[in-house]
C-alpha cells in the first residue's frame, strides 16, 4: 500500500507543481498589466507596474515616479544637459507638455498584431511657455522615456493621457491670453508714451504767448480756431484767464483749462458732471479708433449750478446730432 501510495504522489507531484506555475504566472502577468487611475486631492493619478504619473493642479505640473526610466534635461538656453537611467522621480511643467505611446514591438510581415506587444512612453515638457508667461529667464527642456510598457498598460494609459492633454490645453490656453493681455497693455502704454512725447514736443515748438488781456486773449484764440461761439469764461484772482469755451452751432469748440487749450470738434466727445465742475473729453490731432484716449479739460469751476446744467444739456445735444450725422462741423 505504501508503495502504491508513493506511486501516486509521485506521479501527482509534478501535476501539482505545474499547477501551481500556471497560476503563479497567471498571477505574475496580471499583477503586470493591472493599471489602476482616477482622482486624488488636487488632481489625478495613474498607476501600473514600476511607474505612476500624478497630475498636480496647483503646481501645473506632472510628476512620473519610475523604476526604470532614461530621464534628459537640457537648459532652453543652451549647454550641458543631465541624464538619469534607472529608478527616478521627475516633476515636469504642464504648460507645453507632449506625451507620445508608440508601439515598440511591431508584428512580423503577414502577421496580426499582436496583441501583448510592447510599447514606449514618452514625456516631452519645456518651461518656455510658463516662464515665458511669468516674464522668468532659464528653464529647461524635459524628455521622460519609458520603454517595455506592456500594450495594454500602454492602452489605458492613453486614456489617462487624454485627460492630461485636456487639461494642458486649457492651461496653454490662458497662459497664451495672458502673454497677449500683457503685449497689449505693453503697446498701449508705449502709444500712450509716444502720444504724451509727441504733444510736449507740439506744446514747446509754439511760440510764447505774450500776456494777454483775457478779451485779447479770446480775440487770438478765435483767430487760431477760425470761428466765434458762445462762451463763458473764469477769471483767476491776477485776472488771468482760469477756464474758456467757445462753442459753434455746428459742433466745433474751444477750450482752455490747466494752461492748456485745443480746437476740435465735439465728435465722440463726452461730458461729465463733477464736484461743481464739468468735465469736457474731447479728441486731439492724436486721437484715433486704436488709440481713443480724449483729452480732458475740467470747465465751470464757481458757475451757478443751473449755468453747469444749461450748459451741459447743450454740449449733449450738439455731441448727439454729430454722432447722428444731423450736423456736420465743416
Amino acid at each position: 500500500m505504501n508503495d502504491h501510495w508513493w506511486w501516486i504522489a509521485g506521479l501527482l507531484t509534478p501535476v501539482a507543481i505545474a499547477v501551481l506555475g500556471f497560476y503563479a504566472y497567471v498571477e505574475q502577468q496580471a499583477r503586470l498589466l493591472k493599471t489602476r487611475s482616477g482622482p486624488i486631492p488636487g488632481g489625478l493619478r495613474f498607476e501600473a507596474n514600476g511607474w505612476s504619473v500624478e497630475v498636480q493642479r496647483a503646481a501645473q505640473q506632472v510628476q512620473v515616479k519610475t523604476r526604470m526610466g532614461h530621464y534628459t534635461r537640457e537648459p532652453l538656453a543652451g549647454g550641458a544637459g543631465q541624464e538619469q537611467r534607472g529608478p527616478l522621480t521627475a516633476a515636469l511643467p504642464a504648460p507645453g507638455l507632449h506625451i507620445e505611446v508608440t508601439r515598440a514591438a511591431p508584428p512580423e510581415p503577414g502577421q496580426p498584431a499582436l496583441p501583448k506587444g510592447l510599447c514606449s512612453v514618452v514625456f516631452r515638457a519645456s518651461d518656455e511657455t510658463a516662464f515665458a508667461a511669468a516674464e522668468k529667464t532659464g528653464g529647461e527642456r524635459h524628455v521622460l522615456r519609458l520603454e517595455g510598457v506592456p500594450e495594454p498598460v500602454a492602452a489605458n494609459f492613453q486614456q489617462f493621457a487624454g485627460q492630461i492633454r485636456v487639461w494642458v490645453e486649457k492651461l496653454d490656453h490662458n497662459l497664451g491670453l495672458q502673454m497677449q493681455l500683457r503685449q497689449q497693455r505693453a503697446e498701449a502704454e508705449a502709444a500712450a508714451q509716444a502720444r504724451a512725447l509727441a504733444r510736449a514736443q507740439k506744446a514747446e515748438e509754439q511760440p510764447p504767448q505774450p500776456d494777454l488781456e483775457p478779451a485779447a486773449q479770446i480775440a487770438l484764440w478765435r483767430k487760431a480756431a477760425g470761428f466765434s461761439g458762445t462762451s463763458d469764461v473764469g477769471y483767476t484772482e491776477d485776472g488771468k484767464i482760469d477756464w474758456f469755451i467757445d462753442l459753434d452751432p455746428r459742433g466745433r469748440i474751444t477750450l482752455h483749462a490747466d494752461r492748456h487749450t485745443i480746437h476740435t470738434t465735439l465728435l465722440g466727445a463726452t461730458i461729465a458732471s463733477l464736484a461743481g465742475e464739468l468735465e469736457v473729453a474731447v479728441r486731439d490731432d492724436y486721437w484715433s479708433e486704436a488709440e481713443p484716449e480724449l483729452q480732458s479739460f475740467r470747465l465751470f469751476k464757481g458757475a451757478h449750478s443751473d449755468v453747469r446744467r444749461a450748459w451741459r444739456e447743450r454740449l449733449e445735444i450738439l455731441c448727439d446730432k454729430l454722432r447722428n450725422g444731423e450736423i456736420s462741423p465743416g
